[in-house]
């Protein structure tokens, strides 16, 4: 999995408990998947019964390389 230097060092410092497999999840089958207008990044949502939260994961434009991942409280489907 590809990831940027922000997501290696503030991210996962922020939130350890985040799963890789969960990511992947995000990334192989999200529920939704949108382009953000104002950089292009994409945002991806799945499920994570863990967390009892939909987690959003944001990949740069090439929509592998992982920038950021957290629990969306707002989101709904």
């Amino acid at each position: 999995m590809q990831t940027t230097v922000y997501f290696r060092n503030d991210v996962m410092v922020k939130r350890p408990y985040i799963r890789p497999e969960w990511i992947l999840l995000a990334l192989s089958n999200p529920v939704r998947r949108e382009i953000q207008a104002d950089d292009g990044r994409i945002r991806h949502w799945v499920w994570i019964e863990e967390l009892s939260r939909y987690l959003r994961v944001v990949t740069l434009e090439d929509s592998t390389t992982v920038h950021n991942a957290f629990p969306d409280r707002r989101f709904s489907p």
